[in-house]
């Protein structure tokens, strides 16, 4: 009885192996084929390497940078890495292979190889990866540019051997080398550590939206664990709403905030959450000129008629980092103004309904990227003096405040004509003399959806429900139908 236990339990463990290592291959081969490669090779046309005598002499080292349990393949092929680098990967995925140049010294192979080997780490498949890393590598293509893409994959390499040598394994498999080898990796360790901080900014340099996609997942999510752990390195922290403001503006984020309406009138922001997450990073400053909250490097001159120049940061995925800088001069209702036009300013860059209804008045069929911020400056002029129009007698924030268009009709108008003012060529300037088709249609229409966020739309309910006065002849036919139905029904 107990030797048929035995064999049972053999045979269960014989097969779950065999499960899972058919499994392993199966992700393997998907992984594989979800890159695609260039050249449009699958897994078996991949050619055969044979091993190479440096690779297999740094395996101490490569075996814990590597992921997978084959290390990848190595060969020396200088057509293949371009000018200025000492190595490249081809047939990225699973079955990478590794391109150094030929005729060079043992410890410049060993470097080159090492760096390699760590890039390609990122393609080793990984079974708790919510997605593999080629397809993330895909939505970064799409989503953001092929050279965020291809930045992504070079950062990965640098902040895995910065990982790798201040680990605690490091030194280990670094003296398990031989002479020429060893020397080289301990340069290369001296050297990732000397340049923690610079390879950590190249990560800060990548697209915030894209940094998201990979960093919560593999092979990026143990790796920025580690590196925040050993170096304490951190994200930039979030702007909240309050640290967003300077002393001057202090008061009015303060009267917005506590305002639900008005919160969601200049920040366009109606679901709950999105409310407290904007709250909790609002991605923008509003500063004047000489505050620290300007970031470094940034140098903004105000323009004269909005009373704020803008500094803008593309965080990818369509969303912006907004830094307003103030004219120092403005004081008072002038720099409330210039303040309340700069939330309508910010959320225009955002406000892909507006953007994108706009978007029929180009031959594209969106508003061109260097087109934002002329929109920005009509529509927030026109938004702002709508809320004036109608909320300055019941809002205190805006009470005071001088409209440059008193007449609402106009309002849409105008901002039209600023428009196409602002953009002589490429948008539409309609058909002279064809009503149906004036110029930029699109535009005006999107323009009068926005101001509906801005005004008050009075309905008179009592209107509404009075009965449209009818006809005789259909007065006749209700009572015909009515004696008839009770006739029917023998009342």
């Amino acid at each position: 009885m107990q030797r048929i236990s035995s064999i049972a339990l053999t045979m269960t463990v014989l097969t779950a192996v065999a499960c899972t290592s058919r499994e392993d291959r199966m992700r393997q081969q998907m992984a594989f084929d979800s890159m695609t490669p260039d050249d449009g090779k699958t897994a078996d046309d991949v050619p055969k390497i044979p091993p190479h005598p440096t690779r297999d002499a740094l395996e101490p080292v490569l075996t814990l940078l590597y992921a997978a349990d084959s290390l990848p393949a190595v060969q020396e092929a200088s057509d293949a890495v371009p000018e200025g680098q000492d190595f490249a990967i081809t047939n990225p995925g699973v079955l990478a292979i590794v391109n150094i140049r030929s005729g060079t010294s043992k410890a410049e192979q060993a470097k080159a190889i090492i760096r390699g080997v760590a890039e390609a780490d990122a393609f080793a498949v990984r079974n708790d990866a919510e997605l593999y890393f080629p397809e993330q590598l895909n939505k970064i293509k799409y989503a953001f540019s092929p050279e965020e893409r291809d930045l992504i994959r070079v950062v990965y390499g640098d902040l895995r051997l910065l990982d790798f040598f201040s680990s605690e394994g490091a030194d280990t498999a670094i003296n398990a080398l031989d002479g020429e080898l060893k020397t080289a990796a301990t340069e290369l360790k001296a050297d990732y550590l000397a340049r923690k901080d610079e390879i950590w900014d190249s990560w800060m340099g990548v697209k915030m939206y894209a940094r998201r996609v990979v960093a919560y997942d593999q092979p990026f999510k143990p790796v920025l664990r580690n590196l925040r752990k050993t170096f304490e390195m951190k994200e930039p922290e979030p702007i909240t709403w309050e640290a967003a403001h300077d002393a001057e503006f202090a008061s009015w984020a303060k009267t917005i905030n506590g305002d639900d309406a008005l919160f969601k009138m200049f920040n366009n922001l109606d679901k709950l959450r999105e409310q407290e997450e904007f709250r909790g990073d609002t991605h923008a400053r509003w500063a004047m000129q000489g505050s620290s909250l300007i970031p470094e490097g940034v140098k903004v001159k105000p323009e004269p008629e909005l009373g704020f120049g803008i500094h803008r940061e593309d965080l990818g995925g369509g969303y912006q980092e907004i830094t307003f800088v103030f004219d120092k001069k403005l004081r008072g209702d002038a720099l409330r103004e210039a303040y309340l036009r700069s939330l309508i300013y910010r959320q225009v860059f955002s406000d892909f309904a507006t953007l994108s209804a706009a978007g029929g008045d180009f031959e594209t069929g969106q508003v061109p990227d260097e087109n934002d911020p002329d929109y920005a400056y009509c529509a927030s002029r026109m938004a702002l003096d709508g809320a004036i129009n109608d909320f300055a007698d019941t809002q205190p924030l805006l009470a005071g405040l001088n409209s440059t268009e008193k007449n609402e009709d106009k309002l849409v108008s105008a901002a039209v004509d600023c428009v196409l003012e602002r953009i002589p060529k490429g948008i539409n300037r309609g058909v002279e003399g064809d009503d149906a088709r004036p110029p930029a249609m699109y535009t005006r229409t999107a323009l009068f959806q926005m101001l509906a966020r801005f005004t008050k739309v009075d309905v008179n309910l009592d209107n509404m429900k009075k009965d449209v006065e009818k006809p005789a002849e259909v007065e006749d036919a209700e009572a015909f139908l009515k004696a008839y139905d009770k006739k029917k029904r023998g009342r």
